[in-house]
């Protein structure tokens, strides 16, 4: 391979940075093998560039990164033709693909990560988060996390979670649901969705904060309970027990039988339904296994007035035994 310069021959620098995209002739070759054997210095700014652009070079499928690449090497010259106008220091070679690499990791590291989580219909998904957190997402639950440097936004848009979050000071851990921000630093907490949001501080500590309301500080034992669209109550309770669908139990505790319904179907990722409105103030207290809906009927018979029948499709329709008058 010939190389022919309108003016003096190449200095090293250009001629490492010709070598990141073409081979060189055996001319230019000796040029640059001489320059690496003068000194260390020079074999060190060989080494350099070259795992620069390399660097820049795994990055090189996104295309804000493949347009900064393709700036530097207009200003390195490398997308000239074959033929070198004028000299360049050697720093300058090296600076400028240093400099972009540089200017790549950065843009890389900066830009937000955004990631969308869906648990199956019927079964509970078992999740670890960019950060080491944990998060277990009830039956056809939906989950989007976004993490940059300085901050970790999650939203649930859909179903309950349970959160083990990675502790890191610099980067607070949010959820956004229903309509409020749940702040952390580093904690477990259950959050269930449904007709009325409860958030359940399990270990650590929470905020939960709304726009056009005051900020609440839950500690651990205390639930937030969601009693209209803008206002929210603490209450102390079991919290270890509204977690206890991520082991496959619903624990209930003088619920109402309406309640019960809504928090079983959404650990079970099955429907639960009332064939009677007169069913649905009912209470009831105990610890129910979800894996299968027929032995959930039988709990709910054992315990209450009334008959419960799988549907086809999986589901529980529950409707008054022949006993039941209609009163609670």
């Amino acid at each position: 391979m010939t190389t022919s310069y309108d003016n003096d021959p190449p200095e090293p620098g250009q001629l490492l940075a010709a070598s990141l995209t073409r081979p060189l002739t055996s001319d230019e070759q000796a040029v640059l093998d001489a320059w690496a054997l003068e000194s260390a210095a020079a074999r060190e700014e060989i080494a350099r560039t070259r795992e620069a652009w390399m660097a820049m070079g795994l990055a090189a499928d996104d295309p804000a990164v493949r347009a900064m690449r393709q700036s530097a090497r207009r200003q390195a010259g490398l997308d000239r033709p074959t033929s070198w106008l004028g000299r360049r220091p050697v720093a300058a070679a090296v600076g400028l693909a240093i400099a972009a690499c540089l200017a790549v990791g950065v843009a890389i590291s900066l830009q937000p990560r955004t990631r969308l989580y869906t648990a199956p219909e019927h079964e509970a998904a078992r999740l670890t988060l960019a950060d080491g957190s944990r998060v277990v997402l009830s039956p056809g639950g939906r989950l989007e996390t976004r993490f940059a440097r300085s901050a970790r936004d999650v939203s649930l848009q859909r179903g309950d979670a349970y959160f083990e979050v990675s502790h890191d000071a610099r980067r607070p851990f949010a959820v956004a649901a229903s309509g409020r921000t749940l702040t952390v630093l580093g904690t477990r907490f259950n959050v269930a969705g449904g007709s009325r949001l409860t958030v359940s501080l399990v270990e650590g500590s929470l905020r939960v904060s709304q726009a056009g309301a005051p900020s609440v500080i839950l500690r651990p034992g205390e639930r937030y309970v969601e009693t209209a669209p803008t206002v929210g109550a603490v209450q102390s309770g079991d919290v270890a027990g509204d977690a206890a669908w991520t082991d496959g139990r619903v624990v209930l505790t003088g619920v109402t039988l309406a309640q019960a319904a809504e928090r079983l179907s959404r650990a079970a990722g099955r429907p639960v339904e009332l064939t009677d409105p007169s069913l649905a103030n009912l209470r009831l207290s105990g610890s129910l296994r979800i894996q299968r809906m027929d032995d959930v009927g039988a709990a709910l018979e054992a315990l209450l007035p009334v008959s419960a029948r799988v549907t086809p499709g999986g589901g529980l329709t529950i409707s008054p035994a022949a006993r039941f008058s209609g009163r609670g």
